[in-house]
């Protein structure tokens, strides 16, 4: 069979040309409900050539240029603004879910998806971003060395971040992990329980066995299930291999995945690494652990879309060793 390489930016605008015209009419008042099996669960891959100078810094402005653009192709919409519109409101508290452990989100990234989102006119203080028991709040405070908020964790080991916030966003990196196989979308929200131990000792939520096969409960937890109303993936120079910043393994992919569907996103996010893998090894390379938890988060806690032959992957910009 012929492999699916996904939308790209041609066959998008052809064929939501018209589909864009109905998100438009109303703002979005919580998530969109995970697919139910009517049409494919959709993610936008998103690149440029320009994301990164040559020593791998983040380059701002581009950077801020690609999630408009991405934002724009994942809701349909006409413009930037009318697609935040789409899934945050102006009374909303936002709180980002961010990543600080190896190879951690950049702050760039946080940075520019809080702009985003205040041009829906939430105030800034109102749009927040955590890790752990450490957070900031606004623009500012994006790059965690500035961190001051610290929100504590409730009764059942959930961080009072969730609690606090109307609306959450999955902001992470894109790895190999040696306990999961794959770190992006699911895995996340590690970060936002408390008591985690990989031996699964007096936890709230046991997820470590069998390569962390369940992860995908803490995905389910009903709030951040309810709350979680947009997932992107910093995938500007993701790790394909071992739990070091090895540079042999950081490869300079230049890109943002985003979605709604975490199963669906980490499905995308699982073919880019294997994809990077095999091209190092000029073979076969599969991810150990295997990544069993993507599967299971859709099968047994019904999350999402593992099936990529059911997921709509619209390619942006760049497409040179795209791996979707």
């Amino acid at each position: 069979m012929k492999e699916d390489r996904g939308l790209t930016r041609r066959d998008f605008i052809r064929d939501t040309a018209c589909a864009g015209m109905g998100v438009t009419l109303g703002m979005a008042s919580a998530a969109p409900a995970p697919p139910s099996g009517q049409g494919k669960a959709r993610v936008v891959v998103v690149r440029d050539a320009g994301a990164l100078d040559d020593k791998n810094r983040t380059q701002s402005d581009v950077l801020e240029r690609m999630l408009a653009e991405g934002i724009t192709a994942f809701a349909g919409t006409a413009t930037a603004a009318e697609a935040w519109k789409r899934y945050f409101r102006s009374d909303d508290v936002v709180v980002l879910k961010s990543n600080v452990m190896i190879n951690p989100t950049r702050p760039e990234v946080v940075q520019a998806i809080m702009k985003g989102i205040g041009t829906v006119g939430i105030a800034t203080d109102q749009i927040r971003v955590w890790d752990r028991n450490r957070g900031g709040v606004g623009p500012a405070q994006a790059d965690p060395r500035n961190w001051e908020w610290t929100p504590g964790f409730d009764a059942n080991s959930v961080s009072n971040a969730v609690a606090e916030a109307t609306a959450l966003v999955n902001v992470t990196s894109l790895k190999n992990h040696r306990l999961s196989g794959l770190g992006a979308a699911l895995k996340n929200w590690c970060g936002a329980v408390t008591r985690i131990n990989p031996m699964d000792l007096n936890v709230a939520f046991a997820f470590h066995g069998d390569s962390c096969a369940d992860m995908g409960m803490l995905n389910a937890i009903p709030a951040i299930r309810k709350k979680c109303r947009l997932v992107v993936v910093d995938a500007l120079r993701p790790l394909c291999n071992g739990a070091q910043l090895d540079p042999r393994y950081l490869w300079p992919y230049k890109g943002l995945v985003i979605g709604t569907d975490p199963v669906a996103v980490d499905s995308v996010c699982l073919k880019i690494v294997q994809g990077r893998r095999d091209q190092i090894k000029g073979g076969s390379w599969p991810l150990s652990p295997p990544p069993k938890h993507v599967a299971v988060a859709a099968e047994k806690y019904k999350l999402g879309t593992a099936d990529l032959s059911q997921i709509e992957i619209v390619r942006l910009g760049w497409e040179e060793n795209a791996f979707v």
